[in-house]
């Protein structure tokens, strides 16, 4: 009997949505002129999320290197969007803030990601776009406890 294997399946389809979003996000921020590439833009993006997060939780929720984060964060330091300071906890790490330059750059960034969400999420109900992103938030908490196991 030969296994069949559908592109339908869970991991299937989780893979194929997030690498079709941020394709589709990539395009549209490197089109925006904001002055920021679109892994700084996610960057930025998820340091306003977390304001106050340390480097090395930024990189592990992102995804990327430790370097790769520390590049972005320097340009965007350099742009004055964030800053680094030291984290009141361990004077070594150092804890990522947006600044009040950062407003207009995350604003437009949301604006562009809200659009695209809105176009993705066409043809379902809001109870399913409710009960998709209850079920996401679980299954990330469920990843979560996995890697601290």
């Amino acid at each position: 009997m030969k296994n069949e294997i559908s592109t339908d399946r869970l991991g299937f389809l989780l893979t194929d949505v997030t690498r079709l979003f941020r394709a589709a996000f990539e395009r549209r921020i490197g089109q925006a002129g904001l002055g920021v590439t679109p892994g700084e833009a996610r960057t930025l993006a998820r340091t306003a999320a977390r304001n106050g997060a340390r480097q090395s939780e930024i990189a592990e929720e992102l995804g990327i290197e430790p370097m790769t984060l520390s590049r972005y964060l320097d340009r965007l330091e350099k742009a004055g969007l964030i800053e680094r300071r030291a984290d009141p906890r361990d004077g070594r790490a150092k804890c990522i803030h947006t600044t009040s330059r950062a407003d207009a750059v995350l604003a437009t960034i949301l604006k562009h990601s809200d659009e695209l969400v809105a176009q993705v999420e066409e043809g379902l109900s809001g109870p399913q776009k409710e009960t998709l992103r209850g079920a996401l938030k679980t299954m990330r908490g469920n990843f979560i406890k996995l890697s601290q196991e």
